[in-house]
């Protein structure tokens, strides 16, 4: 258990403590359904200490409210204004276009698909494709030859490519690393040609969204991740604070033999040990 008590040296320095702290899911927060060592009290004790605290996954399979009820089987209190998807960063980055009656085909699961639902997409998934004005490709787990097809003839016939995120594996239980949606996404890319634009992390544009909805600043925001090319890269870009925790993807040695922009400012094994970061030494 985590002691709440806030002695009053530990008060006079939270002004200078970080306001958010926004973390990944997969390899974080848990390994498919196992969540990891102290996630919720972690959490609970950042809250407590009057941070906010939001979660960012690159994973576009599941909604915001799959995402949230996920959470809140593990003890994790959140609403889904707490939670970033790189499924739900395509739909908005979709609905600033301007554009209307967007026409997209999608490879992907049913969490990306009712993000674009919900920002008036109209989306196709099966038989002949024809002209679209997108093809929009993330983690789909029954992806096929004719899927594989019918995105290559959409770009090929001047549909513009999107990619939900890049990410080439993701961690599960007991330690397994299976496929990610950007393996997926590098198939595609072959067979068209084309390179796609990619929304999710490392690309800056969601977490830029965060900083926005919780109205913090780059300075005191925490990005938490397991992997560099992704969680690291993306907070170093907008100038957070990067920690990385070892129970993801990325080891220590990864870590502390990365180039300067991939390299965290602290790497801890525990997620509790983010409460014990003494911040204004850093």
């Amino acid at each position: 258990m985590v002691d709440f008590q806030v002695d009053k040296r530990e008060a006079v320095g939270l002004i200078n403590r970080p306001q958010t702290y926004v973390f990944d899911l997969d390899g974080v927060i848990y390994r498919g359904n196992e969540p990891q060592p102290h996630a919720s009290e972690t959490v609970a004790h950042l809250r407590h200490r009057g941070n906010k605290v939001f979660f960012y996954t690159n994973n576009a399979t599941r909604s915001r409210k799959d995402y949230q009820d996920k959470l809140q089987g593990m003890d994790i209190q959140c609403q889904p204004e707490e939670i970033m998807t790189s499924a739900y960063a395509t739909a908005l980055f979709l609905r600033e276009s301007g554009k209307t009656r967007i026409q997209a085909y999608v490879v992907g699961e049913a969490g990306l698909i009712q993000e674009l639902e919900s920002a008036d997409v109209e989306v196709l998934r099966n038989g002949s494709v024809g002209k679209v004005d997108y093809v929009i490709a993330g983690l789909d787990r029954q992806f096929n030859y004719d899927k594989l097809t019918n995105a290559q003839q959409a770009i090929l016939a001047g549909a513009k490519f999107i990619a939900t995120n890049r990410d080439a594996t993701f961690p599960i239980e007991e330690g397994v690393v299976i496929p990610g949606g950007g393996a997926i996404v590098s198939a595609i890319e072959t067979a068209s040609g084309q390179t796609p634009f990619v929304i999710g992390k490392p690309e800056t544009y969601a977490l830029e969204k965060i900083i926005k909805i919780a109205g913090g600043s780059s300075e005191l925001t925490v990005v938490v991740g397991d992997r560099l090319e992704t969680d690291i890269l993306v907070g170093n870009r907008v100038g957070a604070h990067t920690v990385m925790v070892t129970t993801g993807i990325s080891t220590r040695e990864d870590a502390e033999t990365a180039p300067l922009e991939l390299k965290p400012e602290i790497i801890i094994d525990d997620l509790i040990e983010l409460l014990n970061i003494s911040w204004s030494e850093q």
